[in-house]
């Protein structure tokens, strides 16, 4: 894509009254745009990373079998009642009223519609186990939405469901979603830490917070250094010593990347998924929920990759690959179209501003790679090509360019 034709526009200062890191560096950045207190528009550059860490998710899913849909966000009053959450959850829960009565609520979670929809396709234990998967809006009146993109009212949720006749089948999905989700977190280049954690509002028994280690996390976990125990403040109050060894235990702020649930019969009881077991008795289905905030995952992504010129985005989830820059005039559509050929996503700054803004941009931007086309370069052949996370440039052949990478792919 060229700078050009693309619509971006970064801004040299933070934005009045912004104090996350994720929010100063996404909005200077051109990547989202903040509409109202907790709600955000994404532009192209931050669609182009919340696709891309949507199909990491999707991909990694879909290896253990679980199959796509989509729920819709207005769902009626009558199934939060029957569940017993319409009146559980609170003012977080939004209510539409119409004709005088509370006929509709926007969801913040879909236990009840999933579990409504289960109860049409589901009669015998022949029909389990499966897993059903969405990616797609939430709402919820959060009351104070801080932190950027990591607390909002309106955010972007993967929430996996999963059904078994059986504990068995229940572990094994749980087991496979744990897997999976350190598959994902570890391709965002995301050290997430597996936690003990309450089930809340969502119920059920066992219950794990993958955590990410940052000091702007607004969540407090406790790690042991002697065993392996890790658990959620809000499930202990000995913070001295650890109850599993008796090792001494230290405290660490988080931000809370995903969370998995053991909801057994908590919903299918209230809402009548049953099924007919081997010898035609009926039972009710296990459920499992499994969830990760796709929104509050780019905030962490840029809460831990940063320096003081802007983003580092890790590859896999960067908006493009390459960051190009043309100071002599004369090559650089060549080398362009010379990368695009080879199927590498670039962002080729083509606009009439100094080098000084480019290079800020590039920096600001925080694709991986930067490379420059200058005359002086040129005389011998090459050009400069330098990585955002380091602090020396290299130089490259012209005829060279593409070799450094494999089918997108930097073979260093």
């Amino acid at each position: 894509m060229r700078y050009s034709k693309s619509f971006i526009k970064t801004q040299k200062e933070t934005p009045h009254g912004v104090t996350s890191v994720n929010q100063s560096l996404l909005q200077r950045g051109s990547f989202i745009d903040q509409l109202s207190s907790g709600i955000f528009s994404y532009l192209p550059l931050g669609l182009k990373v919340l696709k891309k860490i949507e199909k990491i998710i999707i991909d990694q899913l879909n290896e253990i079998g679980v199959q796509q849909i989509l729920l819709p966000s207005v769902n009626p009053t009558e199934i939060w009642q029957k569940s017993g959450r319409f009146n559980e959850i609170g003012d977080e829960l939004v209510k539409l009223s119409l004709n005088k009565q509370d006929d509709f609520v926007l969801a913040m979670t879909h236990e009840e519609a999933v579990t409504t929809v289960a109860t049409s396709h589901i009669k015998t234990y022949q029909d389990l186990p499966f897993t059903l998967n969405q990616i797609s809006k939430k709402i919820r009146n959060e009351a104070r939405p801080r932190g950027g993109l990591i607390r909002l009212k309106e955010f972007t949720m993967q929430d996996a469901y999963s059904f078994s006749a059986t504990s068995e089948e229940l572990d094994n999905i749980f087991k496979n979603f744990t897997k999976a989700y350190e598959k994902i977190f570890k391709l965002m280049s995301l050290e997430a830490i597996q936690v003990q954690a309450s089930s809340g509002i969502m119920g059920g028994s066992d219950s794990i917070e993958f955590m990410l280690i940052t000091p702007s996390g607004e969540d407090r976990i406790f790690l042991c250094g002697a065993c392996d125990l890790a658990v959620n403040a809000e499930l202990t109050s000995d913070v001295n010593k650890c109850p599993k060894c008796g090792g001494q235990i230290k405290e660490y702020k988080a931000i809370e990347l995903g969370h998995i649930f053991k909801l057994g019969t908590k919903y299918s009881e209230k809402m009548d998924l049953k099924f007919a077991d081997k010898e035609d008795k009926e039972k009710y289905v296990l459920m499992g929920c499994y969830g990760i905030g796709i929104d509050r995952l780019i905030g962490a992504i840029v809460e831990k990759y940063h320096d003081e010129k802007g983003i580092i985005w890790p590859e896999n989830v960067a908006p493009a690959k390459v960051y190009l820059i043309d100071l002599e005039g004369s090559r650089g559509e060549e080398i362009y179209n010379k990368l695009q050929e080879q199927n590498i996503e670039v962002l080729f700054d083509d606009r009439k501003v100094s080098a000084g803004v480019k290079f800020s941009d590039a920096d600001l931007l925080g694709l991986p790679y930067r490379i420059v086309i200058s005359e002086k370069t040129l005389k011998d052949g090459k050009v400069e090509l330098k990585k955002r996370d380091e602090k020396e440039e290299k130089l490259v052949g012209v005829d060279k360019i593409t070799d450094v990478f494999d089918n997108g792919k930097n073979k260093d």
